[in-house]
């Protein structure tokens, strides 16, 4: 009931506030890229009604103020960004269903308490933080090292409290926004990557390589079968 009812209202509320706070506060605060490199830059005064912050909680400047004064003409008008977006909703539902063709996932048989599969996985996008709690649990003689405070708690906190700390603490000048690989931001760029490639190894490994009793096993070994196979 939390996973399918409370959290889901709570995200549709939170979304909501933060659309009005963008339609309140007149649009993004950062122009186009490109009309950001065409004309000079202006200092705009802050709007006090404005917050140029986190759903208008914090206070402060949070992100670029700096523009160059397009008129509202220079924007995307509503009927084009509605297009766009029915546009992306399209094609998703498309790909979602060829996907859903060539790699069906039916119902499976009705869970049996007494029999639990082995091994037991998580969903494929929880997958990485199984694998990150057993690749963390280090055993030293009769001490362990508790993977699943390490992998399970510790290393996704820092993950999560360096996305939200990483607005503030990006130094990037104006011309970098919008722009595709800008250079002055080439060591995020690598930093994002290699967290990216990462999670995506760690799913692989405990997708397709981790079998009865979560052990390791290649893609071409020979794994036993379990009572549950038998």
């Amino acid at each position: 009931v939390l996973h399918c009812a409370f959290l889901p209202l709570a995200v549709t509320l939170l979304l909501a506030y933060h659309f009005w706070r963008v339609r309140k506060d007149g649009g993004l605060a950062a122009v186009d890229h490109d009309a950001m490199r065409s004309e000079p830059y202006v200092d705009v005064e802050q709007v006090p009604t404005k917050t140029y912050s986190l759903l208008g909680i914090a206070e402060g400047s949070s992100v670029h103020v700096r523009t160059t004064g397009p008129e509202p003409e220079d924007g995307v008008a509503v009927p084009h960004l509605v297009r766009r977006l029915l546009v992306v909703i399209l094609a998703t539902f498309l790909v979602v269903g060829i996907l859903a063709t060539a790699y069906p996932a039916p119902l499976e048989a009705a869970a049996n308490p007494e029999v639990t599969p082995n091994p037991a996985k998580a969903p494929w996008y929880f997958l990485w933080l199984q694998e990150l709690v057993t690749d963390t649990t280090i055993h030293f003689g009769d001490f362990a090292l508790n993977g699943a405070l390490i992998g399970g708690m510790i290393v996704p906190g820092i993950l999560v409290l360096l996305l939200a700390a990483w607005p503030w603490l990006d130094k990037s000048p104006p011309e970098a926004v919008g722009a595709w690989f800008a250079p002055s931001r080439r060591r995020q760029i690598a930093v994002f990557t290699l967290i990216v490639l990462g999670i995506v190894v760690l799913t692989v490994i405990g997708t397709s390589m981790r079998g009865p009793y979560w052990e390791f096993y290649w893609p071409w070994d020979l794994r036993p079968q379990t009572p549950l196979e038998l």
